[in-house]
């Protein structure tokens, strides 16, 4: 039977689940559909099991049913990323880990509680052709078109037909204002035993902003209102481990201006939908308007779904993107453009 649970609805009762309190009324269907669809249902498992009591039993056998294959699927992961940064430093090349490569490291091989769709790993742009033969010479292969060489673009996608899933390797990240390159995040790491191999760990603080440069300035979700739960899930979790995410350590990875706004509307977002405050300096009081302007926007915009295409256009006089008026020709930016309004992921609300 459909759920006539609306977006707004979904989240918040979702969120509370995610927080371990189960609302009193809630659409079991909507939630666990949301759940499923933004790849938080390993998390849900996780925060509800200790409410299983509350829980309808087949939602709660559906939750035990994926927390096992996450954890059969992430084991497999761990190996594969054991085997990866073990080849790569056969050859000198130690990786660095992004993402969700770096949470499934910190957690090990029995991770139960997130959903990997592939690794990142990054490497120095002198060492990523290098990089990508050594990879080759363990079965892994380009996925698409693949570039002549990697130094031309910022990375690949690389597979093999064993694994459940694929390596994304970097070696550049656009940032606001510049780039990042594998030396500057480099700096913000520290040496990551996986067996007998060793790879490059970020700092807390420097995995938090990853994940928010990717999610509100590489894919746009600062214009576009969006919400990437599962990361934020990943910020929550950074923030609830022991010494928590330094807000001004986290501010220092992002310029003063739009993108040290971008990561004040994370932050606020974090705070809204799962009670995590980090405080940081949101750019005086003009700073501060935005980001309540942005709150309102994404709560007016879950109601009403059809209001974001006029919301992101407004964004984009209120706070025009770098990658949208900075691309050269005409061709250019009209992929920009189509990106940022007609792509959609399934994953964000």
């Amino acid at each position: 039977m459909a759920t006539n649970l609306t977006p707004q609805t979904a989240l918040t009762d979702l969120c509370a689940c995610l927080k371990g309190r189960v609302p009193a009324a809630i659409d079991w269907e909507g939630v666990l559909g949301l759940a499923n669809r933004t790849l938080v249902t390993p998390a849900l498992a996780e925060a509800l099991a200790t409410q299983k009591p509350r829980i309808p039993d087949e939602a709660a056998g559906m939750l035990q049913v994926i927390a096992e294959r996450t954890a059969a699927r992430n084991r497999l992961m761990h190996d594969q990323l054991v085997e990866a940064v073990a080849a790569l430093g056969s050859r000198g090349i130690r990786p660095i880990l992004l993402k969700g490569a770096a949470l499934l490291a910190r957690r090990g091989p029995h991770c139960a509680n997130r959903l990997l769709t592939d690794l990142d790993l990054m490497v120095p742009r002198e060492q990523s052709d290098e990089a990508v033969q050594v990879l080759a010479s363990i079965g892994y292969r380009p996925l698409g078109e693949a570039p002549a060489s990697i130094g031309s673009k910022q990375g690949v996608d690389l597979g093999r037909e064993s694994d459940v899933g694929g390596i994304d390797l970097h070696y550049r990240l656009k940032r606001s204002g510049g780039e990042c390159d594998a030396e500057w995040l480099e700096a913000q790491c520290s040496p990551f035993a996986l067996n007998d191999a060793v790879a490059a760990m970020p700092s807390r603080d420097a995995l938090a902003a990853l994940f928010v440069l990717h999610d509100q300035l590489q894919e746009g979700d600062y214009w576009r209102g969006r919400i990437d739960l599962r990361h934020l899930v990943d910020l929550a979790a950074l923030a609830g481990e022991q010494g928590g995410l330094d807000g001004a350590a986290l501010a220092a990875f992002f310029p003063p201006g739009r993108a040290r706004r971008a990561l004040a509307v994370q932050l606020d977002t974090l705070e809204r939908w799962l009670d995590v405050r980090v405080p940081i300096d949101a750019g005086g009081a003009g700073g501060r308007t935005r980001v309540a302007l942005q709150r309102w926007r994404r709560t007016l915009q879950l109601r009403r779904p059809g209001t974001e295409t006029a919301f992101t256009l407004a964004s984009w006089v209120i706070d025009p993107p770098l990658g949208l008026f900075e691309h050269r020709g005409v061709a250019a930016r009209g992929r920009e453009v189509r990106r940022m309004l007609l792509e959609k992921k399934a994953t964000k609300v």
